[in-house]
């Protein structure tokens, strides 16, 4: 009886004061005064004032076995797209489930969508050969790669560039001016140069006009390659060459040898397909990019260019790049 009176005791000054209250205090009083009462009723029902779980969408999957299912068919072939994956899974499972569902699928089982990392096809001879290369080579110090020269060819093209641009733009300007990058066909205009590196800084730089076979390689070599070589290395320093097939004629292989006999020079062998050991590449690529800063408009100005990008610190890109091979 005396807990009766309390309560109504209390009910009655929470009236007399909520009647005090502004209209929007009261009702935001009472709004927690539900929602406690909410939680009470809660906690006497269940036990605990947490949400229950909710029914929501039932899942389409409703198996783990279609699960398991997805992802065999993936792993069994990566390439497949998920419209290929759920079209794969009707025919032997009868579940018809949308590309959408496959892909949070493959997400849960740790399979993401990325696009494939590309490098040159290998076939077991090549893989030899890489590993055999590797083992001659492990114990090599920086002392012995500086006597390398590292000799390439490449093409420059006035406004071709296949790197990624990003800009910043807003909503609906996607085709505005300032955010476009520009494309020629054929790049606008190119040019072939020969090239070659050490540790010591870079050597010639040579424009090839037209094309460029065995006797004309053969003439970089005698005018420019061992001329290069003998002024930053030394007497028998080490020759780099990819396996191009003018690199590989006998023409050039009779000169090399002659060359070798008269302990000019030592030439590397030099395992196929494998751009990703030229150091030079690096170089290259550094060169491109500064040719994009300068923005030539003529096969002539790129020309000009191109010595240029090598006066500032590209001199120290191969050093730098030789102590982190060895």
């Amino acid at each position: 009886m005396k807990k009766i009176e309390h309560s109504n005791k209390t009910q009655g000054s929470y009236a007399a004061s909520a009647r005090s209250l502004p209209d929007k205090d009261f009702k935001a009083d009472s709004g927690l005064r539900c929602a406690v009462q909410a939680l009470l009723k809660k906690h006497k029902e269940t036990g605990n004032v947490e949400d229950c779980i909710r029914s929501g969408r039932p899942r389409k999957l409703v198996s783990a076995a279609d699960e398991r299912h997805i992802k065999l068919i993936t792993l069994r072939n990566r390439k497949r797209s998920s419209s290929a994956i759920s079209s794969k899974l009707a025919e032997t499972s009868g579940t018809q489930v949308h590309p959408s569902i496959v892909r949070r699928s493959l997400t849960r089982s740790g399979l993401h969508g990325r696009v494939a990392a590309k490098k040159p096809y290998l076939r077991h001879g090549n893989k030899a050969k890489r590993l055999t290369y590797a083992r001659k080579h492990r114990n090599w110090g920086a002392e012995k790669w500086q006597q390398v020269l590292w000799t390439d060819e490449s093409k420059f093209e006035i406004f071709g560039c296949s790197r990624r641009q990003f800009v910043r733009r807003r909503a609906g300007e996607r085709y505005n001016n300032q955010c476009l990058q520009a494309t020629v066909k054929h790049g606008g205009g190119s040019l072939n140069v020969w090239g070659c590196i050490s540790a010591n800084g870079v050597g010639d730089l040579v424009r090839i006009n037209a094309v460029l076979n065995a006797e004309k390689y053969r003439q970089i070599l005698i005018h420019h390659a061992i001329p290069s070589g003998r002024r930053m290395i030394g007497p028998k320093f080490i020759l780099q060459q990819d396996n191009d097939p003018k690199h590989t004629a006998k023409v050039i292989k009779n000169y090399l040898q002659r060359k070798e006999e008269q302990e000019v020079l030592e030439v590397m062998v030099w395992p196929p397909q494998s751009p990703d050991l030229i150091i030079i590449e690096c170089v290259w690529d550094y060169i491109k990019r500064q040719k994009d800063v300068r923005k030539p408009t003529s096969t002539e100005g790129l020309w000009l260019v191109l010595p240029r990008c090598l006066e500032q610190p590209t001199s120290q890109v191969p050093s730098k790049t030789v102590c982190k091979c060895t």
